[in-house]
């Protein structure tokens, strides 16, 4: 029966535990912002005003563009927060995800602090997620790509690319 409560708890979250890296390396744990009061999507994303390009604009978006009682016993701010991660910023600046996740992926755990409102919250609505069978899932990344022909002319070509993610 104890092995059984085990199994259940490793399974609980885990697409939290992929490793993408193509260089994996041993992370400290990221300690800290489990003691950080869960506040409000806006509050928690105002340390992050100097990092993440007009992140109100994308907080107040995620936050129009969410339901006032969300499943799974969410609150609207929780269930925001994983919406404002998911978004894509215009080409000329980082998304959100683009920034954390880097910066996550980086020994130096003090350049997360900035993030730790904002983890707290984020973590908390992910953690209130349901588990679900594993399953693949597919992440599309669409890209231009610009080249310069023999005349001179640029050609651009689109592409999608798409990675597996087993879940």
């Amino acid at each position: 029966m104890a092995e059984n409560v085990n199994v259940q708890s490793r399974r609980r979250n885990s697409h939290l535990l992929i490793n993408d890296s193509d260089n994996p390396k041993t992370l400290s744990p990221i300690i800290g912002f489990a003691q950080e009061p869960l506040l409000p999507l806006a509050d928690a994303c105002t340390p992050l005003t100097d990092i993440v390009y007009d992140i109100f604009t994308y907080v107040s978006i995620a936050l129009e563009h969410t339901a006032s009682h969300p499943a799974d016993g969410l609150t609207r701010d929780e269930s925001a927060s994983i919406r404002l991660y998911t978004m894509e910023w215009p080409d000329t600046h980082r998304s959100l995800y683009s920034i954390l996740n880097s910066i996550l992926k980086t020994a130096d755990r003090k350049d997360l602090q900035p993030w730790f409102k904002y983890l707290k919250l984020f973590l908390t609505a992910i953690a209130k997620l349901p588990s679900v069978p594993p399953r693949t899932a597919w992440l599309g990344k669409y890209y231009v790509i610009s080249t310069e022909d023999s005349h001179g002319s640029l050609e651009k070509s689109c592409h999608t690319k798409y990675f597996d993610l087993c879940f």
